[in-house]
C-alpha cells in the first residue's frame, strides 16, 4: 500500500535530533527511531536543540513548537541563519497539537519542512520521516539542485509572442503571476503536507500550465512528476523533494520578475 509504514526503509545511521521538552514524547520518538537503527540525540528546549545542531551534524530534526526558554519557531528560525550551509538546510519537523492552516503557513514561514501532529504514533513518525527521508543526508545535493543564485529563472518569449507589443500586457502577465502563484503553492504543499495525493495532484496540474507561460524550464519535468506521482500514488517519496524545489524556484522567480514588474 503506498505511504504505509512497511515502505519505511531502516534509518542505520542516520542521526536525528528529537527537541521536545515532555519526556513522554522523549521516550517514544526515542524508542521508535532507534527501533530503526537511528542514532537519537535530545534536547529539552529550543536553545539546547539550537547548541547541538551547532556543534554536531543531523539528518533530521523533530522540533516541538512550545518549548521553554527558547520555543520551536525560534530555533528553527536560528538554525535556518546559521553560516554552515548543511547544518542551515537540514529537514525540520514540527511537533505540535495544532495544525490548523494558518498554523501549518506560520511553521512553514518559520523555515520548517514538514509536521506532525501530537499526540503521534509509531505510524504517523515514520510516515512523517518517509516524506522527508530523500532530504536526509542529502542536504548538500538538494542545495544544489534549488540554488538559482545568479540565474535567470524565467523566459517570458511566450508571453511576448502573444502581447502583439503591448507592455503594459507584460507586465500585467508579470504581476498577475506574482499575486496568485503564492497561494497555489501553498496549497500544493499543505495537500502533500496532509498527503492529500488528489489534491497535490490537482495543484500541481494547475501549476504545470502558469510555470510554462513563465519559462521556468528548471521545474518544467519535476512539476509533472509530482502531478503523475501524486495522481497514480506511485514512489510518493519522491514528491516532497521535488515540491521543495518547485517552492524554492518559483519564489525566487517571483523575487526576480519582481524587480521589473514596476
Amino acid at each position: 500500500m503506498p505511504g504505509s509504514t512497511t515502505d519505511i526503509k531502516r534509518l542505520d545511521a542516520k542521526k536525528i535530533l528529537v527537541a521536545e521538552d515532555v519526556e513522554l514524547n522523549q521516550h517514544l520518538a526515542k524508542h521508535i527511531l532507534e527501533a530503526r537503527g537511528a542514532a537519537v540525540a535530545i534536547a529539552n528546549n529550543g536553545n539546547e536543540a539550537l547548541q547541538l545542531v551547532r556543534d554536531n551534524s543531523f539528518d533530521c530534526i523533530l522540533m516541538d513548537v512550545q518549548m521553554p526558554e527558547m520555543d520551536g519557531i525560534r530555533a528553527t528560525q536560528c538554525i535556518r541563519q546559521l553560516s554552515d550551509p548543511m547544518k542551515a538546510s537540514v529537514p525540520i519537523i514540527a511537533l505540535t497539537a495544532n495544525v490548523h492552516r494558518d498554523d501549518i503557513q506560520k511553521y512553514k514561514a518559520a523555515g520548517m519542512n514538514d509536521y506532525l501532529a501530537k499526540p503521534f504514533d509509531e505510524s504517523g513518525l515514520l510516515l512523517v520521516i518517509l516524506r522527508n527521508q530523500l532530504y536526509m543526508g542529502n542536504a548538500k545535493e538538494s542545495q544544489s539542485h534549488v540554488d538559482t543564485s545568479g540565474q535567470k529563472l524565467y523566459d517570458l518569449s511566450m508571453i511576448q509572442s502573444m502581447s502583439g507589443g503591448d507592455g503594459g500586457f507584460i507586465k500585467k502577465m508579470i504581476r498577475l503571476f506574482i499575486e496568485t502563484v503564492p497561494q497555489n503553492v501553498n496549497e500544493l504543499t499543505t495537500a502533500v503536507s496532509t498527503q492529500n495525493w488528489e489534491q497535490t495532484s490537482k495543484m500541481a496540474h494547475k501549476l504545470k500550465s502558469t510555470v510554462d507561460s513563465m519559462g521556468i524550464k528548471s521545474i518544467h519535468a519535476d512539476i509533472r512528476l509530482v502531478e503523475s506521482n501524486a495522481k497514480q500514488q506511485q514512489d510518493l517519496a519522491q514528491i516532497p523533494p521535488l515540491v521543495f524545489k518547485i517552492e524554492t524556484v518559483i519564489h525566487d522567480c517571483i523575487q526576480q520578475l519582481k524587480k521589473i514588474a514596476d
